[in-house]
Parts: structure tokens; sequence; C-alpha cells
């Protein structure tokens, strides 16, 4: 989602990552019985009684995952989704966050798009290369093409 302020334009979210680096989902989940550790964790690279994680822009691309008690799936970095019933047994839920924004024009725009987007460019650096077309087309390829590009160099650096 965008504001207009003045000539720029700024990146409202909408959504928060439902993930277990947030405390409020981290809790509801082991509340419900999921073990929660990185795959070092589980693997025994890491002590499994300290919480090793920082924060999802910080990780060294180990998040905390959800496990069930005495096994090592599924293994889910999420803590909601849509008929994963392994994982519901340890507290993943269907369940939507929803906001609700009256739109207005001040909101030129608004953006719905997936992980494989914002897991590599920021919600304002979408916003700057939307501002910068005028067929919401181009704008959409634009960002596919480097959330796509950012993917394969990060891809080859885990490599």
């Amino acid at each position: 989602m965008s504001r207009g302020i003045g000539e720029d334009v700024v990146a409202v979210d909408l959504s928060i990552d439902q993930t277990p680096y947030r405390t409020d989902e981290l809790e509801r989940v082991k509340e419900c019985g999921a073990r929660v550790m990185t795959l070092d964790q589980i693997e025994g690279l890491k002590n499994p009684d300290v919480q090793c994680w920082g924060t999802e822009e910080s990780d060294d691309g180990d998040p905390p995952r959800l496990w069930v008690q005495n096994g090592m799936y599924p293994g889910t970095a999420f803590t909601r989704s849509i008929g994963d019933s392994v994982a519901e047994s340890i507290g993943v839920v269907a369940n939507p966050e929803i906001f609700i924004l009256e739109l207005n024009a001040s909101h030129p725009f608004f953006v719905l798009a997936s992980d494989g987007v914002f897991e590599f460019l920021s919600s304002q650096t979408v916003v700057d290369m939307i501002a910068k077309y005028k067929d919401p087309r181009d704008a959409c390829a634009a960002i596919v093409a480097e959330s796509y590009r950012l993917w394969l160099q990060w891809n080859v650096l885990k490599l």
C-alpha cells in the first residue's frame, strides 16, 4: 500500500509476517505444543535450549521453525497456513489477521504480493519501483524481474 505525501510516495505495510520471530505468534504456537528451533538447533549444531535467532532482517538464513515435540517435522518457518494438517497439530492456524483501511485519494495504489517478492525487496523499494511506471503491468514485470535477480544472487551465495 502506498500513501502520497507531497510528491513522495511512502510505503505503508498492511500486514506483518506470521512467523515465530513475532513474540505473540511464538508464544501461541508454543502453547499448542510446538518446539521452536532453527535447523542448526534441531541438528545439534547449536544449543537447543537457547533462543539463538535475532530478527527476521538479521537472520543468517536459519530462521526459527516449528517442530513436533519428538520429531524432525514439519519444520515450517510460518505460523499461519491453509490446509497444513500436520502443522495444525502444533498451533499453525488458517485464521487470517485482518487490517481494515479506507482507501482515499491519498493512496495512489496498493500492492498485493507474496514473500517471493518481499523476501528480497523492501516495501519502500517496491513502491519506488511502481512509482516509476505508468503501466501497472510494466511495474509488475520490473518487480518480478528484480526479486528474481536478487533470489538468484542469494541462491548462488548460499551454495
